[in-house]
């Protein structure tokens, strides 16, 4: 009875030392999908699912919106530039034929000039006011590029340009007249303040 404890105990120290046994590690070949993206790793340098594009890429890119941009910008700004062109070119057209079709009327005895005196009445009518010879003369100086006295058609302007030029030829005469009333009364000032320094000495001489 005794022995058969000591074989059973035996037994049971065995069993429990093989369960406690460290195995020894064992490696396993990787599997055909993991050398799969590894090698996809080491290639490109990103995993699957996972593309950013390089800083490289992204630079060209941006520079190639930037000069697209710029390019777009040149193009609007050339369609701007024509269209404002274009309307100078209208408006220089319509003020010409304005000032041809004021012409063909001031030019009473159709002969291809304007004289003074057709100046003359031409704008006493269109501005309903009289002018002076004067006046009509300094408008005829303006505007007689060639110097013949008469005013050709293509040194005509429209009847808002001459109206114009007699308003700034007004303003000017009066404002040299009022300078030249300005001196006068310096030059009155100066008169009689010499003329107050004579009665003086003359007062204070010993006779």
């Amino acid at each position: 009875m005794y022995m058969k404890s000591i074989t059973i105990a035996a037994v049971c120290l065995a069993s429990t030392t093989d369960a406690f046994t460290i195995a020894p590690a064992t490696r396993t070949a990787p599997s055909i999908q993991a050398r799969k993206l590894h090698t996809n790793t080491l290639s490109t340098g990103r995993t699957a699912g996972a593309f950013r594009p390089t800083s490289t890429f992204a630079l060209s890119m941006a520079e190639k919106d930037s000069d697209d941009e710029i390019q777009r910008l040149r193009s609007m700004a050339a369609k701007l530039r024509a269209e404002a062109a274009n309307l100078e070119a209208e408006k220089a057209q319509e003020l010409a034929d304005a000032a041809e079709k004021v012409f063909r009327r001031f030019d009473t005895n159709q002969d291809g000039k304007v004289s003074m005196e057709e100046l003359k009445t031409g704008l006493e009518k269109s501005l309903k006011m009289d002018l002076s010879d004067k006046r009509v003369a300094e408008l005829m100086k303006e505007f007689d590029g060639s110097g013949d006295g008469a005013l050709q058609l293509d040194e005509f302007v429209v009847v808002d340009q001459f109206r114009n030029r007699l308003e700034a030829l007004s303003r000017e005469e009066k404002s040299r007249a009022a300078e030249a009333k300005k001196m006068a009364l310096k030059e009155t000032e100066v008169a009689a303040l010499a003329q107050a320094k004579m009665a003086i000495l003359n007062d204070g001489a010993p006779t």
